[in-house]
């Protein structure tokens, strides 16, 4: 597990200097990415990239209904989830949820390189393959496979009838991890102060699990017992997103609060770019003579 860094935070930037750029959020549940990142992806969106999400559970277990009825509204809230956050583009791997333990990890690695490649993707955002204290197996087991596969993306001789196909080799080179966890390390902690109206209206798209519609059924209760609370409003749409607001967001706040930001998520950030130009190139430039 690698250490703690000194801790960066990394605020808005003005214009769009990731203009061009791509990067994919990797997520198992369909919540995972609401709570954990929603900021950070629709910061970066702001600034210029273009997002892809990709959810690897089919969240059969979450919804109270039948397996088959959970899979077709966690399926439909995803596709709202991520057009509220500003995603182009939406792959569900289907995965059965909370068994991923027992899936090939070269099934799922091969799926993800095939994406990361066809994606151009230079920066993932997903669970972190470290992760101490992950109990949740589709968690870990999603996390390792990004991982691995933005590393052999790159790799040429993996996987090469993708570019007799035309797909080449992409290496993603930079990763923002989750902080899914008490005790997990971070080095990055990102201001989402100015996006956290993007990440309410992620979270409150997410009814079936992530609690986006407790707002209107407390509502709706109070209202049966003669009752009304005006932080709720009068519609179901300002409750939800009222309650998401109040009572939901105590994360972002607590992980604001020591460097003086409103709202925050935390990341544990690997950049592995390289200087455009190489150690040895540029000795050689500096130092070569003439035969």
């Amino acid at each position: 597990m690698p250490e703690t860094n000194d801790i960066v935070v990394e605020k808005a930037q003005a214009g769009r200097p990731h203009q061009g750029k791509v990067f994919v959020a990797v997520h198992a549940h369909l919540d995972d990415v609401p709570y954990y990142a929603a900021g950070l992806c629709a910061k970066l969106m702001a600034e210029g990239y273009t997002g892809y999400l990709i959810r690897t559970s089919n969240d059969e277990k979450r919804g109270g209904q039948s397996a088959a009825k959970n899979i077709l509204a966690n399926e439909q809230e995803h596709q709202k989830m991520a057009a509220a956050l500003g995603f182009r583009d939406v792959y569900d791997l289907y995965y059965q949820n909370h068994e991923m333990d027992a899936v090939s990890s070269l099934d799922l690695r091969g799926r993800l390189i095939f994406l990361f490649r066809y994606l151009k993707a230079d920066t993932v955002v997903s669970f972190n393959p470290w992760g101490h204290g992950e109990e949740n197996p589709d968690h870990w087991k999603t996390g390792h496979a990004v991982e691995e596969a933005a590393w052999m993306a790159g790799v040429e001789t993996d996987y090469h009838e993708h570019a007799e196909a035309g797909i080449q080799p992409h290496e993603v080179l930079e990763r923002y991890y989750f902080h899914g966890r008490p005790g997990q390390a971070y080095n990055r902690v990102v201001d989402i102060g100015a996006f956290i109206e993007k990440k309410i209206d992620a979270i409150v798209e997410c009814r079936a699990q992530g609690g986006g519609n407790l707002g209107s059924q407390l509502r709706a209760r109070l209202a049966r017992e003669g009752k009304r609370l005006p932080l709720l409003g009068n519609d179901d749409r300002t409750a939800d997103r009222e309650y998401v607001r109040e009572f939901l967001l105590d994360h972002d706040r607590d992980f604001g609060r020591p460097h003086g930001l409103t709202f925050a998520e935390r990341f544990y950030y690997v950049d592995q770019r390289r200087p455009a130009v190489s150690k040895v190139d540029d000795y050689a430039r500096r130092n070569a003579v003439a035969l």
